[in-house]
């Protein structure tokens, strides 16, 4: 191990300095020779011993006794933590290829991961792992997770097209016209990040040039409470549905757009955005509530929207989301969203204005 420890600090240190190149040249051949498991050269383990050490000789004698002895297991820990270190720089490097991010287990921890909420539910780290006893299922978990990457690369590079993931219950946020490429988003009511997006491309008229439409999908989280990441965005979700199965033909944007421009656009008397009210202050009742007056405003008498309650909590309804979800976990494999596709393109991430223009 030592010869590799000496080629790596000698290759770094003779970036810098060229006196150090001769022996990171010699550290090079002594690894060549270790890796076809003959002796290395001990004229060169002396050499760099010397260089190593011979700064403490004198000052630190004691000490350069003690880094002398023990040289051999620093070296062997040394070139341990930097394959460590490059593998994890790698696989980064290819989750961020793959999904965006450099942590697909906990999209949103990543800093160079774009604006978006993950949909995984957040794993132990290496440090909890070991606290826990866990090392061995936190390393499994990595062999999988690379795996999984590894698969998902042709998906990085193939043309995708909406069409494929959208059927006849989809609704567009202007009336459809065949002449106009097709954008599907993936979206869930209670994520600032879809509201971010939908800003965007209200700001760029982008749907002005795209049949822009939708799949749901409530983030699940079975930390909390109801099942989900965000307490109410399961119900916004079931309404949205069953306004769906019971249009308003009088209007030019379908209601449940409306809905939705509502919760991502919306304030309230108080001039607070109401995806903020929904995911922090109100209750289930509260918000249910707040849908029912919508409803109301938006042109549903109240018989249709007694009707609307009970398709909202049917089994068609129910159904509805369970096939958007496999869509979205079995088919499009996304890991964060918001997702939007357009173009061939495909992105997991608050597309900024510059891409939707």
């Amino acid at each position: 191990m030592f010869c590799i420890a000496a080629f790596i600090i000698f290759a770094i240190l003779g970036i810098f300095s060229a006196s150090y190149r001769s022996l990171a040249k010699k550290a090079w051949k002594c690894t060549l020779r270790k890796m076809t498991f003959r002796p290395c050269d001990i004229n060169f383990q002396e050499e760099a011993k010397a260089r190593l050490l011979g700064r403490f000789v004198i000052t630190r004698p004691r000490l350069a006794k003690f880094l002398d002895r023990w040289i051999g297991v620093f070296a062997s820990a040394f070139v341990i933590l930097s394959a460590w270190s490059l593998l994890v720089v790698l696989n980064s490097g290819l989750n961020l290829l793959v999904y965006d991010t450099c942590n697909p287990n906990n999209a949103e921890s990543c800093s160079l991961a774009g604006e978006a909420c993950g949909i995984t539910s957040g794993k132990p780290g290496f440090w909890l792992s070991l606290k826990e006893g866990q090392i061995i299922a936190w390393a499994k978990d990595g062999v999988f997770t690379l795996g999984d990457t590894i698969t998902m690369i042709p998906n990085r590079f193939k043309a995708w097209n909406p069409k494929e993931f959208i059927s006849d219950s989809n609704t567009y946020y202007k009336q459809y016209d065949s002449n106009k490429p097709v954008a599907l988003e993936i979206i869930d009511p209670s994520c600032k990040f879809c509201a971010k997006l939908f800003g965007n491309i209200k700001e760029t008229g982008f749907a002005d040039r795209y049949n822009l439409t939708y799949l749901l999908y409530p983030i699940p989280d079975t930390k909390q409470p109801g099942g989900y990441r965000f307490p109410n965005s399961k119900m916004i979700a079931l309404y949205l549905e069953a306004v769906k199965l019971n249009p308003l033909i009088s209007t030019a944007t379908p209601a449940d757009w409306q809905i939705l421009e509502r919760v991502f656009a919306g304030k309230d008397t108080d001039n607070v955005d109401y995806q903020i009210k929904f995911n922090t202050v109100y209750t289930a009742q509260e918000a249910e509530n707040v849908i029912l007056s919508w409803l109301k405003d938006i042109g549903y008498i109240d018989a249709q929207i007694s009707k609307i309650r009970e398709t909202a909590n049917s089994d068609d309804v129910w159904a509805s989301l369970v096939k958007q979800r496999e869509i979205v976990k079995d088919r499009i494999h996304t890991i964060k969203i918001p997702t939007i596709m357009f173009d061939g393109r495909r992105y997991d991430r608050a597309v900024g204005p510059e891409k939707l223009k």
